[in-house]
């Protein structure tokens, strides 16, 4: 988890970058008026903004639900000691109306009780444990458990934008909107 105050401050709109800007209004929109301070610590380069905002977009076409894509950034966030990430996307998953034991299930790694969500959760412990090579064996598994290798593909990217995610809060010790806190 964070120690310490904030250390990479959020870049504010206006601050001199158009690109950064529009990538900032466009999310405050998504938060109604507001925008969270994980943002406008990427919008410290506008490249990297505008990236990660373009691969949201792109991932909310995946095969997988918002749900099962939201397990996969806590697996992440837990793996990563990622307090800012853990607080969001515990957010996000209380709004999608998840079970409270379920979320604490996916914030603890401990298996979860939906069946579809669980085997979300397993697959998503064994790409990172393993760093993609799983067995054959494995592989044929989460294929007959009901997920197809283009859905494994996706939960690895993923995984990736997450990582990026965890690792930018961790390195600028992001502080958690109090949003995130709410229940």
């Amino acid at each position: 988890m964070s120690e310490g105050e904030q250390r990479i401050p959020g870049y504010e709109v206006g601050g001199g970058s158009e690109e950064a800007d529009a990538s900032l209004q466009d999310l405050s929109k998504m938060f109604n008026g507001r925008i969270p301070n994980f943002h406008k610590v990427l919008a410290q380069s506008a490249v990297v903004i505008t990236a990660f905002e373009a691969m949201r977009r792109t991932l909310q076409r995946t095969k997988l639900r918002a749900a099962e894509r939201e397990i996969i950034s806590l697996e992440v966030s837990r793996r990563n000691d990622c307090e800012y990430c853990l607080a969001a996307h515990t957010k996000f998953l209380r709004m999608m109306k998840t079970a409270p034991e379920d979320i604490e299930a996916a914030v603890t790694g401990q298996p979860m009780s939906n069946p579809r969500h669980a085997l979300i959760q397993k697959a998503s412990q064994r790409l990172i444990e393993t760093q993609g090579r799983i067995s054959d064996a494995e592989l044929a598994a989460f294929n007959n458990e009901g997920l197809s290798n283009a859905e494994l593909i996706e939960v690895v990217a993923i995984i990736g934008w997450y990582t990026q995610a965890t690792i930018t809060n961790n390195l600028a010790r992001t502080k958690v909107d109090p949003f995130w806190l709410e229940p």
